[in-house]
């Protein structure tokens, strides 16, 4: 078989891509819009610049499609571009016995419950909507496909290890730096996170026939722990007292937990009172966090096809391999927030 692989140096796709190698009779190709000069086996191209370089030219027996801009802050023309026009662009890689399979994301269906929505108001961000609009394009353009909607992925259950460090790693990163008061959320959200080789075994499973591929018009596959996922409240306390174990092997002082603040009470007292009290820098911290607001009050699971088990164990071995990965940020002394006139 002759596999593409796109988006080949982000989280999904190292994963995927080492996996594939492993298959015997499978030849793969990655490719990235800037590959590392570490990574001479993989091929460059800014699929929403470029025409397809040589290297890519078909006939591909499957596409794994995992290139995209995940920032929930990324303005509508940047998720147009990476999310949607490199769905487009592999129109001229696809025959009729091309099998793509397309990640997506388990939060396309926006507030509304489905793609169908062109409007941004229907979305709780940028990368929801383009989410969207490419699953709407990938139907129209490929006559083989499979859509699998993972929801936030970590590192691998076995090691922790994560290509990038998104989402989840972001509430460590503002904890460590002394940049997260609270976390606006529910305590009884769920917190539907995904090992990333979970992920990439769905994927390989696809490509090689072990999993069944969807046929036409069929539903997305989401992979999730749905009803099984962790508590908000649950994953955050774990996720400190990882960091503090860390912390307390490198002779370091913990932190305390973020305090989960519920959104109206966050709206209606909290934020008034910071936005007249808190320094500029404190602010737009708390703007860039602001976005996963919407996350952490989700008190719905997600509607799993392929439920996932046990997550708690792979956020704790991911949380230690972020602080291992980035230690001079994990080690930071805890500064705690004041005023500045």
């Amino acid at each position: 078989m002759r596999v593409l692989v796109t988006g080949a140096t982000g989280l999904v796709g190292v994963e995927t891509v080492e996996r594939l190698r492993s298959e015997p009779g499978v030849t793969v190709v990655g490719v990235s819009r800037r590959p590392p000069e570490s990574s001479p086996d993989l091929v460059s191209w800014d699929m929403a610049a470029e025409d397809p370089p040589a290297a890519v030219r078909g006939p591909w027996d499957a596409i794994v499609h995992a290139a995209a801009d995940t920032r929930w802050s990324a303005t509508a023309q940047e998720a147009m571009r990476a999310n949607v026009d490199t769905v487009a662009a592999l129109r001229p890689l696809v025959s009729p016995e091309t099998h793509v399979i397309h990640v997506s994301t388990a939060y396309a269906v926006g507030t509304g419950g489905d793609v169908s929505d062109d409007s941004p108001d229907g979305y709780r961000n940028n990368y929801e909507w383009s989410k969207a609009r490419a699953e709407r394009l990938a139907r129209e353009l490929f006559p083989r496909l499979t859509i699998v909607r993972p929801p936030l992925v970590i590192g691998s259950r076995a090691t922790g290890r994560a290509a990038r460090f998104a989402g989840m790693y972001t509430i460590l990163r503002g904890v460590t730096a002394s940049t997260v008061p609270v976390l606006v959320g529910r305590p009884d959200a769920f917190f539907d996170v995904l090992p990333v080789d979970d992920l990439a075994a769905l994927l390989v499973a696809l490509v090689t026939g072990a999993e069944p591929e969807a046929g036409p018009g069929a539903e997305p596959l989401v992979i999730a722990g749905g009803a099984r996922a962790p508590r908000a409240e649950d994953a955050l306390e774990l996720m400190i007292e990882t960091l503090n174990a860390w912390r307390e092997e490198q002779g370091h002082e913990p932190f305390d937990a973020p305090r989960l603040v519920e959104p109206e009470s966050w709206n209606r007292f909290f934020l008034p009172f910071a936005r007249n009290e808190l320094a500029p820098r404190q602010l737009r911290i708390l703007e860039l966090l602001s976005h996963f607001n919407p996350y952490m009050a989700i008190t719905t699971p997600l509607d799993a096809t392929h439920p996932v088990d046990d997550v708690l164990p792979a956020i704790e071995t991911s949380v230690r391999y972020w602080a291992d990965s980035n230690a001079r940020v994990a080690s930071m002394p805890a500064r705690p927030w004041t005023a500045k006139a």
